[in-house]
């Protein structure tokens, strides 16, 4: 069975709420690593090695195995702030 969307925004509010006691700058990259997981489909392994600069001209994004993945603006904003 499939998480609800309630379930799945109670989750990344957690993430975004857990005290970090060895770096507050890898609270950034863990809730990066969940929006490319969640929002785009992405593997943990790809999410993990993922380059903005791998961009196609149809606007997707291309990983190590060939494999096109389209990626919403919103998530593309997020990581660029981020950053």
């Amino acid at each position: 069975m499939l998480p609800s969307q309630e379930l799945l925004e109670k989750i990344s509010k957690k993430i975004k709420n857990i005290p970090n006691h060895c770096k507050e700058s890898k609270r950034n990259i863990h809730h990066c690593l969940f929006l490319l997981g969640y929002k785009s489909g992405l593997r943990v392994s790809e999410a993990i090695s993922f380059d903005l600069a791998n961009k196609t001209r149809q606007g997707l994004y291309q990983g190590k195995k060939e494999r096109l993945v389209y990626i919403p603006k919103k998530v593309i904003r997020e990581l660029k702030k981020r950053n």
